[in-house]
């Protein structure tokens, strides 16, 4: 496997742990504002609420967004490219739990 394959796959994990960053992030910022539980969180408003899965999906997309501008700024292209494709997969769940 070649350098830049293997930078466009350590991209593609940069974009997931990203995604999971951004859950979290997410996750504790709504439990701290409405005085709930991460685990409520979890549990009653993204699991058995369809209806915010796509919204906090979303929000947990800007921390890819973040990545991908500073990946960007420093030339980084190959892992840009495999952050790149995680959000587009990000996007297509976005798009799954919306309809």
């Amino acid at each position: 496997m070649n350098r830049r394959m293997r930078d466009t796959l350590l991209g593609i994990l940069l974009g997931f742990i990203g995604d999971v960053i951004g859950f979290v992030l997410y996750g504790l910022v709504f439990s701290w504002m409405n005085g709930v539980s991460f685990g409520h969180f979890y549990q009653k408003i993204f699991l058995d609420t369809e209806l915010f899965r796509s919204q906090i999906l979303t929000g947990a997309l800007i921390v890819n967004i973040l990545m991908f501008y500073i990946l960007m700024r420093r030339r980084m292209d190959d892992l840009n490219k495999g952050v790149l494709i995680a959000i587009l997969l990000t996007v297509i769940g976005i798009v799954y739990y919306y309809t």
